[in-house]
């Protein structure tokens, strides 16, 4: 057992959590600093319906407020001349539902309906006009889809402080190391195996924080959808092939490992944003940017795409991608396997 690799992970996870609970510390600050704030105002004073402002329909409309049996504050805002009434019913914790009937809708109004995390919104066509309805909170199942891409940019920053363990033991310790009553490919695993229960740790961290977070605002209510298994699985493939590729690229380094662990993301970023920038039509700016395409191929960076989550994306971008979730998934893995297998080859070759 690599006891030390473990202290490591386990000062990694302690500092990890520590930043977590900053993060919902802050969101329960402003929830109850902003409690008693007038928020359906505030959002909707810079909506325009037609040629008004929300503020300007509101003051020619007859706005009515009742309670219903079940606790329901239900507010209906109508404007017979404009052939619009609009009913907001609050439940509070438990979330809104709002209804938008319109006499005469615009004439590109069709029938859609669009989910994005807890919101689910739907336009009806009627005979005599349309109806836009809008659910929220608790109302709407969730899916954890969106909880599972943001844990995995968390897993990859956990991944990169993690990402340079042989290095770590070069620096100084590669005498002791291979003191131990254990093969050079066994102890590689055990590093190994311990810095991927921390990625999988900070990753189940961050949904458990997500939702805590979540459940600050609104009762919770989520559902374990159709890609929810792709996101996840493409998440933590994403982070282990990340984590494989610094560890790959410093498995033979004895000192200044940090400064890959530094640039890796500049990098990362910078190729993608080079690969997809307007340089023109020149041969220079074509040479750029196929060198850029080139070397990002190598960057687990450039197969995590979760477009094809709804709500994420445009259907246009997601048509786009050259690659469907299942190919990024089988070569995220790949990525993950060579680039473990490749690291500890080149540290076998290491000598103290």
């Amino acid at each position: 057992m690599n006891y030390v690799e473990w202290l490591r992970v386990r000062g990694c996870l302690k500092w990890t959590a520590i930043v977590l609970v900053v993060c919902v510390a802050i969101v329960l600050f402003g929830r109850f600093t902003y409690l008693n704030i007038d928020v359906h105002s505030k959002m909707l004073a810079g909506v325009q319906i037609g040629d008004q402002s929300f503020a300007q329909f509101e003051a020619s409309s007859k706005e009515t407020t009742t309670k219903l049996p079940d606790g329901t504050v239900r507010t209906v805002i109508d404007n017979p001349a404009k052939g619009i009434r609009i009913t907001v019913d609050d439940r509070g914790y438990w979330g809104k539902h709002f209804e938008l009937f319109e006499k005469k809708p615009p004439h590109d109004a069709k029938v859609e309906n669009v989910d994005f995390g807890d919101l689910h919104l739907k336009r009806v066509i009627l005979p005599n006009g349309s109806l836009v309805t809008v659910d929220e909170g608790a109302l709407v199942p969730e899916d954890l889809n969106y909880y599972f891409a943001f844990a995995t940019l968390v897993a990859m920053i956990v991944a990169t402080i993690l990402g340079a363990p042989f290095a770590r033991e070069n620096e100084g310790h590669l005498e002791l190391a291979l003191a131990k009553p254990v093969s050079r490919i066994g102890f590689a695993l055990q590093t190994i195996a311990a810095d991927v229960a921390g990625i999988v740790a900070a990753f189940v961290m961050t949904v458990i924080f997500l939702m805590i977070g979540h459940t600050i605002f609104e009762a919770p209510n989520y559902t374990y959808g159709p890609t929810d298994t792709m996101v996840l699985a493409i998440g933590l493939a994403g982070a282990f092939a990340w984590y494989g590729m610094l560890n790959v690229s410093t498995a033979s380094m004895k000192r200044s490992y940090g400064a890959v662990l530094g640039i890796a993301w500049p990098i990362a970023l910078g190729l993608g944003g080079i690969a997809h920038a307007p340089l023109g039509d020149s041969a220079l700016a074509a040479f750029v940017r196929s060198i850029g395409e080139a070397v990002l191929w190598l960057f687990p960076t450039k197969y995590l795409h979760f477009s094809f989550i709804s709500g994420l994306g445009s259907e246009a971008h997601r048509q786009s991608l050259a690659l469907s979730p299942q190919t990024d998934l089988v070569i995220l893995a790949c990525l993950a396997l060579i680039y473990g297998a490749f690291a500890i080859y080149q540290w076998q070759r290491v000598e103290a």
